[in-house]
């Protein structure tokens, strides 16, 4: 990679108006100060809200770094808009990111690519709805992110408490649960990059301990049968082309011995402390400067 010019105008974009809002100016301010540290002269951060454009055409950058999680930001919303103003972004394009965030979407893709995905089926909830399966079975908000919206039920009971949460006349996804280790692959500029598993105190890897926990255990590069680790591996590479990802993207399993599912592909991952992209660039021996440019010089084409 040829180096970048230090003097690139640079807005780093975060926060937004989403349940993610919150880890998203994490990840930006650790983008920013990540960048302003390596010596780039002309790094701006934007808290977004309706008004970016106005923003951005006062700031005029050359590349948008997009640190924008959630509704808008990883969604495909902010990266029309970006395509509207002809400013380079960081990361995947407008459809990879609208079918990524969309676990509908993402999952009918997931099959037609024949990649394992848990039994699963969409429901329209009603206050009335009966168990969509047999329990235990997971429901979740297909356009939610960072285990925001996700529900393990169990039981009667527990499917009675969750109610509530639920919207009337919302589409939701609905799962078998599969109970299996958490494992995480990266794919970088079309290759596979590495894999994380993750070991949460917490039931499932929900939204405490993927940002606030410090019991948390990571392992990367973690032991894994041969073809199971293929396999993944492969199924990572083929969804981030399969809907046309760029730059880094994560891609979440749940595997069991020989067994796994696929979860998800995360188009636009965290670059938090605790976010996982970076443990395992790091592992790569890239460094969280060099990851960030790596992005930055993908955008500027």
């Amino acid at each position: 990679m040829s180096k970048l010019d230090k003097n690139l105008k640079i807005a780093v974009i975060a926060g937004g108006m989403s349940d993610e809002r919150e880890v998203s100016l994490q990840t930006g301010r650790m983008m920013y100060e990540a960048l302003v540290k390596e010596g780039y002269a002309n790094v701006s951060f934007v808290d977004v809200d309706f008004t970016l454009d106005q923003k951005l055409r006062e700031i005029k950058p050359d590349v948008v770094v997009n640190g924008l999680h959630g509704k808008y930001g990883e969604d495909g919303t902010v990266q029309g808009l970006l395509e509207m103003m002809k400013i380079p972004y960081t990361n995947s394009g407008v459809a990879a990111s609208a079918v990524g965030m969309n676990k509908i979407l993402c999952r009918a893709v997931m099959e037609e690519c024949g990649i394992r995905t848990a039994p699963g089926k969409t429901v329209v909830f009603t206050e009335d709805l009966p168990a969509p399966f047999d329990y235990p079975f997971v429901i979740k908000d297909p356009v939610n992110g960072s285990s925001c919206g996700v529900y393990i039920v169990k039981s009667d009971e527990e499917w009675s408490s969750v109610k509530p949460e639920l919207k009337v006349g919302k589409v939701y996804l609905c799962e078998k649960f599969f109970k299996g280790r958490d494992i995480d692959v990266a794919v970088l500029d079309n290759k596979h990059l590495g894999n994380v598993a993750i070991l949460p105190t917490n039931e499932f890897y929900d939204y405490d301990a993927k940002y606030n926990s410090d019991s948390t255990v990571y392992i990367v590069d973690p032991e894994l049968e041969p073809d199971v680790r293929a396999e993944i591996e492969s199924a990572a590479v083929k969804l981030h082309n399969a809907i046309g990802c760029k730059g880094v993207t994560r891609s979440d399993f749940l595997v069991d011995g020989k067994d796994y599912v696929m979860l998800e592909i995360n188009t636009l991952p965290g670059m938090t402390g605790h976010s996982l992209v970076p443990m395992i660039a790091k592992k790569s021996g890239i460094s969280y400067i060099e990851l960030l440019e790596m992005l930055i010089a993908e955008a500027l084409g």
